[in-house]
């Protein structure tokens, strides 16, 4: 398993644990919460102030500042209420019971992600194993290099790199183009002619191509 999954891994479960907390604790402030509808009495470019009565007949304020990517609140806007009728000052306008939903949410297809990843990492170790081990080893000339102008990322572009092999059973000749090499491969190859190639002894159509030092988006 790569570093990358096991920190991925970490990060799954403390935002699981985040997620838990955050909606027990909303849940437990729902459950004794009166709802009432407050009016935005003032907003700016950084801050709103939103006012409410409580059950008392006490008017009170909530200030708050807004969120770079949240919602912002208007003047005169109505907004929903939380508070405790015990404790009318403790109040909030968020949910926080969906916000927890969310986190969890989240997480799951953080996690699952996760999983995916480390799955397929390991299937295509498996199959590299399996042609290193199993296959028969070619060496696949390198016929040029050139820039992928098919994809472009950024303003830029990939190199892709054009190999031709020879069955040495049948003599057909394969080729096969490198795609989504990011950095130069002239540096990459460091002046090397040939790359190697583990083909199937029994379908020489399937095979392995060792290109991992040329980045791991490189196929």
């Amino acid at each position: 398993m790569k570093a990358g999954n096991k920190i991925l891994f970490v990060i799954c479960a403390v935002a699981a644990v985040a997620g838990v907390i955050i909606y027990l604790e909303a849940s437990s402030f729902q459950k004794t919460a009166k709802i009432t509808q407050g009016v935005v009495t003032s907003s700016s470019m950084s801050s709103y102030e939103i006012r409410f009565n409580s059950e008392d007949g006490v008017e009170r304020i909530i200030r708050g500042t807004h969120s770079s990517k949240g919602k912002r609140y208007h003047d005169g806007e109505q907004v929903k209420v939380f508070y405790q009728t015990d404790n009318p000052d403790k109040s909030r306008i968020s949910d926080g019971v969906k916000g927890g939903k969310k986190v969890l949410f989240w997480t799951f297809i953080l996690l699952l992600f996760n999983l995916l990843s480390v799955y397929s990492g390991r299937k295509k170790d498996k199959s590299e194993n399996y042609f290193k081990t199993q296959g028969q080893k070619v060496e696949a000339q390198i016929l040029g290099i050139d820039i992928d102008t098919s994809l472009t990322v950024m303003k830029k572009n990939p190199y892709k790199i054009d190999c031709k092999w020879t069955d040495p059973m049948t003599g057909k000749e394969y080729y096969h183009t490198i795609r989504y090499v990011w950095s130069d491969p002239e540096t990459l190859l460091a002046g090397r002619k040939s790359l190697d190639v583990y083909i199937d002894r029994n379908d020489p159509e399937k095979y392995f191509m060792d290109i991992a030092f040329l980045g791991d988006a490189a196929k």
